[in-house]
């Protein structure tokens, strides 16, 4: 069955919202395949110390999530940004087990679920 079966459509708010967390990711895995050390070194960063090639490996997820992202944009396929709310609440949890400085991130992704969940909500109400 297909959410937009359901009359759950990707509209202008949520291709926006969507939109943007896929430029994002891009841009973090074009900065962290290009530059490495860069994001290895950064002090107080949750990857400090990272050895690049994980940081590379990190970089290309990040192509693959982004890229995703964007083509789900272009076709307005809903399923993927809903299925990308429980991914996205997942991925927070853990980091914010972890602590430290995985305590951002976390509240980065959570800050990114409740984003793309009430641009859904928007889009399907409005």
């Amino acid at each position: 069955m297909s959410f937009h079966n359901l009359g759950l459509r990707m509209g202008g708010v949520s291709s926006v919202v969507f939109a943007s967390q896929g430029v994002f990711l891009l841009g973090n895995a074009y900065y962290s395949l290009m530059f490495p050390s860069s994001v290895a070194n950064f002090e107080g960063s949750s990857l400090s110390g990272t050895p690049e090639a994980s940081v590379q490996c990190i970089g290309f997820t990040s192509l693959a999530l982004g890229s995703y992202y964007l083509i789900s944009t272009y076709q307005k396929d809903t399923l993927i940004m809903v299925s990308s709310v429980p991914s996205r609440l997942v991925a927070a949890w853990v980091m914010y087990r972890n602590g430290g400085n995985w305590n951002p991130p976390a509240a980065f992704e959570l800050a990114m679920a409740v984003l793309a969940s009430a641009a859904l909500l928007w889009d399907w109400y409005i």
